[in-house]
């Protein structure tokens, strides 16, 4: 383990918040939550994929163009409950203060239940009324009424964030940790209630893009930190150093290549108005599932003693 937690007399320095006064250390009850939290992340995505296989192989779905568009068959519910899930365990799940590797998770928390409860527009001609895809009008209602009750609940967040939030003169880059997730949550708001249109359009695949980017950027930090964790005491109940190095960094090179591919393929669909290859969107989130799959079952095997980096 790091160097240990400080008591509660050390953490009641002036300018501390009041939930510092009360966090003493990591206990037995501590580890496992998290590590039943990381379970949980790879449970919840063999659940999706449980379920999109199912749907296709013994389902009367059709192999869609994308995961994404499952949201419109029997798939629906474990879709949106997964992600929703998925945001909630990244939010909880501390990681490190320097870098940033926490606000990063807790922004592609915030992230993921947009991408579920916001659905890819549908290439449907016969529900649009034209060419161009869209969400269709018997669904909006329910996209409104689960965006503003997300926006509530985030609200309420912040509001818990800035009172437990800590203040000492150390730990300053939380109190702009914090500031960032409220001024995001902000232009979220903004974005849906002023553009509507835009929103329910780009709303979906705006925020998985940088929720897996983000998860990217945390594998890196993760590759750069294992030997520092190993050093500081950390304890690693499976395998060597350089091998979660080496696979963290593997999994950031192979998620960001899949996201700088589709972004260029979106470039070619667009400029040439013709789909780059069948089921392409498919393709791309499929590799992006298994990656995160695995970078939280390394997370799993790295953290199951420790429980936190720190």
């Amino acid at each position: 383990m790091a160097s240990p937690r400080s008591s509660p007399r050390e953490t009641s320095a002036v300018g501390s918040s009041w939930y510092d006064e009360h966090v003493t250390g990591h206990s037995e009850s501590t580890s496992k939550t998290y590590l039943y939290l990381r379970v949980g992340l790879v449970a919840l995505a063999l659940f999706l994929g449980a379920s999109l296989v199912l749907e296709m192989a013994f389902g009367r779905t059709e192999w869609l163009g994308s995961i994404s568009a499952y949201y419109y068959t029997p798939v629906r519910s474990v879709f949106v409950g997964t992600l929703c899930a998925m945001g909630v365990c990244l939010i909880a799940i501390k990681g490190r203060d320097r870098p940033r590797e926490d606000l990063m998770l807790n922004l592609a928390g915030m992230c993921a239940p947009v991408v579920a409860l916001c659905p890819t527009p549908l290439d449907d001609r016969s529900v649009c009324g034209s060419a161009t895809p869209c969400v269709p009008d018997t669904v909006v209602p329910g996209v409104v009424n689960n965006i503003e009750a997300l926006l509530v609940v985030g609200a309420l967040a912040v509001l818990f964030a800035a009172r437990t939030v800590r203040r000492g003169r150390e730990e300053r880059r939380d109190l702009l940790a914090l500031a960032i997730s409220a001024v995001g949550l902000t232009a979220f708001a903004l974005w849906f209630a002023l553009g509507r249109d835009s929103f329910l359009d780009y709303a979906h695949y705006g925020t998985a893009v940088p929720m897996f980017g983000l998860i990217v950027a945390v594998a890196l930090v993760n590759a750069a930190k294992v030997d520092e964790f190993v050093a500081a005491g950390g304890t690693l109940t499976v395998g060597r150093a350089a091998t979660y190095r080496r696979a963290y960094r593997w999994i950031a090179y192979v998620m960001g290549w899949v996201i700088g591919g589709a972004l260029a393929l979106f470039v070619v669909k667009a400029a040439s108005g013709a789909e780059p290859f069948a089921r392409w969107v498919f393709v791309v989130e499929a590799l992006l599932l298994v990656a995160f799959t695995a970078f939280w079952v390394l997370q799993t095997l790295q953290y199951a003693e420790d429980g936190t980096p720190d």
